[in-house]
């Protein structure tokens, strides 16, 4: 118990970088240089000012400089990457496997976030995921290459028929070749058996997000829902949850 709070305090403060990366990424900036600033004024954001979570409730969600809000992100994913850290020392106590996958949801973190600003899930974040499973897997195994391989290509090639059904029978897109690569990164992760879960975990989340909005709005949904924030968590909590969820599901079909 003594570990959580270093834990999430460490977990928020790579959240904060998350942020620089979900800020600065779609905009070409550099996420090393220069330090953090306001997005609205620009000004540089002093240390005291930058201290994750806590901070942003001193400041009551504000720039010190011009008083602009802040967005409520920021908060949220030093709070989510704080939380995620904690599970997975939980789940896989302080070993490789804690690193690699607390890595691995870091960058779903991102990809999420920055999919659900927008709408687009870049290929060199993908790709900077697929180098790092590949040197992990290469370093510490955490799986059989076979087994990686395959997933790789079951997460990748379902989300590629569901996109090619999708679009025959909506006439227009409607799953972007984005999540499509995002499910086969995942896969290398995950194996071919449990990406199938995770992405179907997923499309439940983005399916009651949406019945849950249009009871909102007593009108159905025309417009476009990024499934990149739906897939990324369906991902992470088949990672914590997944042999539960499995152990349920088989419980009321056995």
């Amino acid at each position: 118990m003594l570990e959580i709070l270093p834990l999430f305090i460490l977990g928020s403060i790579i959240g904060s970088f998350l942020n620089v990366c979900i800020y600065r990424l779609p905009l070409n900036l550099s996420i090393w240089k220069p330090g953090s600033f306001c997005p609205h004024c620009k000004k540089p954001i002093t240390l005291w000012n930058n201290i994750p979570i806590l901070s942003y409730l001193l400041l009551k969600g504000k720039c010190a400089h011009c008083k602009n809000s802040i967005s409520v992100q920021y908060i949220l994913v030093e709070v989510l990457t704080g939380t995620v850290t904690v599970l997975s020392y939980e789940y896989y106590a302080l070993s490789n496997m804690f690193i690699i996958y607390s890595v691995f949801m870091y960058f779903l973190i991102v990809i999420g976030f920055i999919d659900l600003k927008t709408h687009l899930i870049y290929n060199r974040v993908l790709v900077s995921l697929l180098l790092f499973a590949i040197l992990a897997q290469t370093v510490s195994p955490f799986t059989q290459w076979q087994n990686a391989l395959l997933g790789m290509l079951t997460g990748g090639g379902v989300m590629l028929l569901v996109s090619l059904l999708g679009k025959a029978l909506l006439k227009k897109e409607s799953l972007g070749m984005g999540d499509v690569k995002l499910a086969a990164v995942a896969g290398f992760f995950l194996g071919w058996q449990n990406i199938l879960i995770a992405a179907y975990t997923g499309f439940v989340f983005a399916l009651i997000t949406m019945l849950m909005i249009n009871s909102i709005k007593r009108t159905w949904i025309v417009g476009y829902i990024p499934l990149g924030p739906f897939l990324a968590l369906g991902i992470i909590t088949f990672i914590f949850w997944g042999k539960d969820m499995v152990q349920i599901y088989l419980s009321l079909v056995i």
